[in-house]
């Protein structure tokens, strides 16, 4: 059993929240429970999507056909079967996403290089030796907000966004790092751009990368 704070958001969503941080532990746990909700509710027609933040699951219904409190009542009883003790990780197959770092490829790199006081290589070296969970898909389909950035990169979003970013560009916006999928206003950091396509509606799934798995930055050089 967990311990998450149920409450109602406007008059067809409930919101679960189990913290008020990005953190991973806190993520792996929303995507195990976010299971046992998907289960639980897998009969029920007034159910109309369920998906995860990253310290939160939420649940979009018809109003309609069911009341919020029917709704909490069945949270609360998935909760109480719920085995929060059962939190390991799953072996995700990590995605290698190459990715051609700089120049006209990642146009804030040298700025940031210059206000970090860390050389581009540098950045370009901490930014793809990490291990990335996919803490959720969001902003636009198949947008992947990452964890785990290191803090020597961290870097605030631009004070005035771009009204075009490319399809493929990797940026950075505080402590996240993230991909455009398509084209696209956006006030992230460019560093990079990878020529992998990540939402493909002719597919299915679609979405290259889901939530929950882990991917890794490979430098591309030709």
């Amino acid at each position: 059993m967990s311990n998450p704070k149920i409450f109602y958001h406007g008059d067809s969503t409930a919101i679960i929240k189990f913290g008020d941080k990005i953190d991973e532990d806190i993520n792996i746990l929303v995507h195990k429970f976010l299971e046992s909700l998907v289960r639980g509710f897998s009969e029920y027609s007034s159910i109309l999507d369920i998906y995860p933040t990253y310290n939160s699951i939420i649940i979009d219904y018809d109003p309609n056909k069911i009341l919020y409190e029917n709704i909490k009542e069945k949270i609360n009883l998935i909760n109480s079967e719920f085995d929060s003790s059962d939190n390991e990780k799953k072996h995700y197959k990590i995605i290698e996403i190459p990715v051609k770092y700089g120049g006209e490829f990642g146009p804030d790199l040298k700025r940031m290089s210059k206000a970090l006081n860390i050389t581009e290589k540098k950045i370009i070296q901490i930014h793809s030796s990490q291990k990335y969970r996919v803490h959720m898909i969001g902003f636009m389909p198949g947008f992947p907000y990452l964890g785990g950035l290191d803090k020597r990169i961290s870097f605030p979003r631009l004070d005035e966004p771009r009204l075009a970013v490319p399809e493929g560009s990797v940026g950075i916006a505080g402590d996240q790092t993230g991909i455009y999928p398509f084209s696209s206003p956006g006030g992230w950091n460019i560093i990079g751009r990878t020529n992998l396509k990540l939402f493909d509606s002719k597919k299915n799934p679609p979405n290259l990368i889901i939530s929950g798995s882990y991917i890794k930055f490979k430098i591309q050089n030709d």
